[in-house]
């Protein structure tokens, strides 16, 4: 009974990690976009301005190694056509090693249609397995991306958190 109580502990423990997380609601005015950062979560823009924003998952305890953050992508196209320009994406990113789609398809959040994807694919640095659930849309031209990453094994603990990520969007 009290081997039951210690596992039962540390799953609940392990889940409020994605359940339970707070988040930190940021506005970008110039993009027009909100999203909310967990707490605790280094975030910031890179000076190349490469991405809108990034975000990073930091350490819990000494022997942690966080491989979550996620990242926002604001790209201006001619295209207007989410599913037109869902399809160059997809065509892009399929090049990465080991890349296979687990699960794509459409959702709506805060009144805004989106393309979703769940991948997986070998990271070329470290050759980790990754997991990528992305959100994809296009407003009039302008496409948002918003990618959401760990490795494989800890992809199901933090999909709720990446849920609740995703479901902070307004754009």
């Amino acid at each position: 009974m009290k081997n039951f109580l210690l596992t039962l502990l540390i799953l609940v423990s392990i889940k409020t990690v994605s359940f339970g997380q707070e988040l930190a609601i940021l506005q970008d005015t110039v993009s027009n976009y909100q999203i909310g950062v967990p707490v605790g979560w280094k975030y910031g823009v890179p000076a190349d301005r490469s991405l809108a924003l990034m975000a990073f998952r930091q350490k819990q305890t000494e022997e942690d190694v966080p491989r979550e953050n996620f990242n926002l992508n604001i790209l201006r196209r001619d295209e207007k056509s989410l599913d037109a320009t869902y399809k160059k994406f997809l065509e892009s990113i399929g090049t990465a090693e080991g890349f296979t789609i687990i699960e794509q398809g459409d959702t709506v959040i805060n009144n805004r249609k989106y393309k979703y994807l769940i991948e997986s694919h070998k990271n070329k640095y470290s050759k980790e397995d990754m997991h990528n659930y992305v959100l994809f849309t296009n407003r009039e031209g302008t496409i948002l991306i918003l990618t959401m990453v760990t490795i494989s094994p800890n992809f199901e603990t933090y999909k709720a958190l990446f849920d609740k990520i995703a479901l902070s969007l307004h754009f």
